[in-house]
């Protein structure tokens, strides 16, 4: 019985002690939404965090928190975090959830999560109930900046057939494969530097679940609707392509709409790209303002006889050596590609520009969804058909916003649908402006702009 006693006794000191006992605390790193540099080191107790919210309010006492504008001249970004991630991606709630040297990323209010890139080949594991293989989908760092990574496990070979198999299915005019187009909603512009044919599908089932897996893979929560533009088929056949372009809208393409993400807007986040084919040679996907990362080489550059299927001096002609000497990612089948239009600090990237390179020989097949950092729905009105008439006696290039949409030679016209308040500029090949105008429904459904603009005479006062 006394025996009984003292080790009763010892496992009641030994609890106490137990409870009484301080945690130590740990160090963590903690850095910007989607950054990899300029961490500053804090030592963490559980009394900091009594939620996640709490330590990102704490964190942001301690580091230049970057977010949507604060003042309403536009000048100050300094923020509050309210959310706070591991490298890993999973949200922060308890003291439990944080380890020792563990990084950690601030997001901002009003802003999403953006995966940092860390270093060229991280690798971070990503549960989603949607993967058809029930293996983790795989994000491996590709590009800081722009921020792109390569995406493993995440479809496949079955899912990308279904995929192909689907667009010569869907019928509907609205949906079915066509002429692809520019432009910020479903009634958008045919390009004579966008030309692939597209379809877009949102109710297959194969569609459903890559579009929900993107949410996981984004880690931005459950899939909404009016937050991403539905699954995009997309037919590249030998010489089409996509010339060099950003998927976000321009902040003033439509002055009634707030498409500036840092005060408050809503634009294209982030897209998902996959390949649902090999290709023989080209259709790459190309990002001409960075070059390849070291240690990764290109193929071997196209032949003359190769590229003899193209003009010289044509954009098609100029886009293939982009896909030869910048960063490029090839088109094989299952595999994908995640890259941001939006920084973490909710900043519009420029340097997410990118083309879908000319197919060279064979048929490139591929799908992308893109993301919105919130509901997407803007503007709508009725088209305005106009002609663009180069009446000059050398060539101009055609912009809508900041994306390039037609080359006109002397003489020649060029037919768009467009909206009211899209803004039209003609340039010279040097890349000057020469004439913009900005459409107005008081000129009526169809409308003629001419370079030289012709300027009516003023009529006579009675």
């Amino acid at each position: 019985m006394l025996g009984l006693r003292r080790l009763l006794s010892c496992v009641l000191l030994v609890a106490t002690a137990s409870v009484g006992a301080a945690v130590s605390p740990v160090t963590v790193t903690v850095f910007n939404n989607g950054e990899s540099v300029g961490g500053v080191q804090v030592q963490l107790t559980p009394e900091h965090v009594i939620s996640g919210k709490h330590l990102a309010e704490y964190f942001s006492t301690l580091i230049e928190v970057d977010g949507v504008y604060t003042d309403e001249s536009k000048t100050s970004s300094n923020a509050v975090a309210d959310r706070v991630f591991t490298a890993s991606g999973k949200a922060v709630h308890s003291f439990d959830d944080v380890a020792a040297n563990d990084q950690l990323y601030l997001v901002p209010t009003d802003l999403l999560f953006v995966w940092p890139f860390v270093e060229f080949g991280h690798r971070v594991a990503i549960d989603s109930a949607q993967s058809p293989t029930g293996k983790p989908i795989i994000l491996e760092s590709f590009s800081d900046s722009p921020r792109v990574f390569k995406i493993h496990d995440f479809f496949s070979n079955d899912e990308a057939d279904q995929l192909v198999k689907r667009i010569s299915e869907i019928d509907d005019d609205v949906n079915k494969l066509k002429r692809s187009t520019v432009g910020h909603d479903d009634k958008g512009s045919e390009s004579s530097v966008r030309t692939s044919e597209n379809a877009f599908d949102s109710v297959s089932p194969v569609a459903v679940s890559l579009m929900k897996r993107s949410f996981d893979l984004l880690n931005i929560g459950p899939y909404q609707e009016n937050m991403a533009d539905g699954l995009q088929l997309l037919r590249y056949k030998q010489k089409q392509a996509y010339i060099p372009h950003n998927d976000w809208f321009d902040k003033g393409v439509t002055p009634d709409f707030n498409w500036d993400p840092k005060d408050r807007g809503a634009n294209r986040f982030a897209t998902v790209f996959l390949y649902l084919s090999n290709v023989t040679r080209g259709g790459q996907t190309v990002f001409p303002h960075a070059d390849m990362p070291t240690g990764i080489d290109h193929a071997m550059p196209p032949s003359e006889d190769e590229m003899a299927i193209f003009e010289k001096g044509t954009w098609e002609y100029k886009m293939v050596k982009q896909c030869y000497s910048k960063m490029a990612s090839y088109p094989r089948k299952t595999a994908a590609v995640l890259f941001y239009h939006q920084k973490g600090n909710g900043e519009l990237d420029a340097l997410a520009e990118h083309g879908g390179g000319p197919v060279l020989e064979g048929t490139k097949w591929a799908a992308n969804l893109w993301v919105w950092n919130r509901d997407r729905n803007g503007p709508e009105g009725s088209p305005i058909n106009v002609d663009f008439v180069n009446n000059r006696d050398v060539p101009i290039v055609l912009f809508w916003s900041t994306t390039q949409m037609a080359e006109l030679a002397p003489g020649q016209k060029i037919n768009f649908a467009s909206f009211g308040k899209h803004t039209w500029t003609f340039k010279d090949e040097a890349g000057h402006d020469l004439f913009t105008h900005t459409l107005n429904y008081k000129g009526g459904p169809v409308q003629t702009i001419t370079m030289p603009p012709v300027v009516e005479p003023p009529k006579d006062e009675l």
